[in-house]
């Protein structure tokens, strides 16, 4: 999969991580307005991504007090998006930097650490959903338990 590293501020939290959907779709909404990316550009490099985007769902996103809906999917809307607006890959690594190697090495990194904090998130959805159906398998078996224990009452009441 080809996905670009996250942004980092100051503090080296990754923006695409560390903000609440409400924060990173003002930042998003900034960085569109910023770059003047229209919408299909933005879809084109979503495409390229490899995690395509509707029409749709974009307006809706960058739609005025969107981020007051909380619907957004953070991993397959949000942070796609993320990636493709606020990627330091868009800027260039100058060839006569003496640090281009270990800024070329840290970009690996951080796009390492997306694809698994990406895997994390579809392990932890799976596990809940998981967690869920566990427990109405529980609450099933409990019932068919207390059904039993009034059956086998009945039957004792009768015998004695």
């Amino acid at each position: 999969m080809d996905e670009k590293p996250s942004n980092f501020d100051m503090l080296g939290e990754s923006e695409m991580e560390m903000k609440p959907s409400w924060e990173l779709i003002k930042k998003l909404k900034e960085a569109k307005k910023d770059k003047e990316i229209t919408f299909p550009r933005l879809i084109e490099r979503l495409e390229k991504n490899g995690t395509p985007i509707s029409m749709t769902t974009l307006r809706r996103v960058f739609a005025d007090n969107s981020e007051q809906n909380d619907s957004f999917s953070y991993e397959n809307t949000l942070m796609p998006l993320a990636e493709v607006l606020l990627a330091y890959d868009d800027v260039p690594t100058p060839e006569n930097n003496v640090y281009t190697k270990e800024i070329d090495g840290l970009k690996a990194v951080l796009h390492t650490q997306n694809e698994e904090i990406v895997k994390l998130h579809e392990i932890q959805n799976h596990l809940e959903n998981r967690i869920a159906f566990l427990l109405e398998q529980i609450e099933k078996k409990d019932k068919r338990m207390d059904e039993k224990d009034v059956l086998i009452n009945k039957l004792l009441e009768k015998v004695l």
